[in-house]
């Protein structure tokens, strides 16, 4: 697996052996096809990456230019592995890296990110499919840490069905990879 953009293209991340199959990163292709969407407007975003598996998704937004990145992972492997990446690329600074059982700790995260005062402009939510987990991430998301006109996005299989709206989040699209469905929400703050 590689980075497919920005100033890490093409370097290699370290990944999981075969038999640990429940850490499934997102494939480089769908990778490459979401941050063509995102585009290259990724200059001091802060980013949230939740069931951050091997930390692929926000490596990537990192080598595109986002400013921080907090990845969220209660594997342990996962958690070493997100690590011996940000290291090998030089970018534990613009990092860190928490174990947190999801969505149950999201009130662990909203308290680390309060007193740090960090509001994240872009959400990635990439639980493993068929536990519900998508969902109810989204619809427990504490919208304080979010700026305003935050970008979630949830990936899921593709026959999981996802509302136009959950609390203060709007489906903008969704877009269809095979089995794998990306959806993007837009976070409206309802206070003006």
């Amino acid at each position: 697996m590689q980075i497919t953009g920005g100033k890490f293209k093409g370097q290699r991340l370290i990944t999981p052996p075969l038999k640990y199959l429940e850490i499934r990163p997102l494939r480089s292709r769908i990778r490459k096809a979401l941050f063509d969407i995102l585009g290259n407007h990724l200059e001091n975003f802060e980013i949230l990456d939740l069931f951050a598996g091997t930390g692929a998704l926000g490596i990537e937004a990192l080598s595109r230019g986002a400013e921080y990145v907090l990845f969220v992972d209660l594997n342990p492997l996962s958690l070493e592995i997100i690590r011996k990446n940000l290291k090998k690329l030089g970018l534990e600074e613009k990092a860190k890296v928490i174990r947190a059982n999801l969505p149950q700790d999201l009130t662990k995260i909203l308290r680390l990110c309060l007193s740090s005062s960090r509001r994240f402009k872009l959400v990635f939510i990439t639980p493993p499919y068929g536990k519900g987990l998508a969902l109810k991430t989204l619809e427990k998301l504490p919208i304080s840490l979010l700026e305003k006109e935050a970008i979630i996005v949830v990936e899921e299989k593709r026959e999981v069905v996802f509302p136009e709206k959950i609390a203060n989040f709007y489906l903008d699209e969704s877009r269809f990879y095979g089995e794998t469905a990306l959806h993007f929400y837009i976070f409206k703050d309802s206070n003006p």
